[in-house]
């Protein structure tokens, strides 16, 4: 039983958080890389940030500060 709510819990969590890893490890990316795997990683970036719902993000931050 344990293992099963476990499992679902780090489903949960990396659908939640899939975006912004994909954010972090594309940033990186276009700083190190050059030529045309750079410009991939540029268009991954410009996708996750456009999957990202900022109204929700900017909700749960004014949460959190007040």
């Amino acid at each position: 039983m344990l293992y099963k709510t476990s499992f679902v819990w780090f489903r949960f969590f990396r659908r939640k958080t899939y975006s912004w890893m994909i954010l972090a490890i594309a940033a990186c990316k276009v700083v190190y890389l050059c030529g045309t795997a750079q410009d991939k990683e540029k268009v991954r970036l410009i996708i996750a940030l456009a999957k990202i719902d900022f109204v929700k993000f900017y909700a749960f931050m004014n949460d959190l500060l007040w």
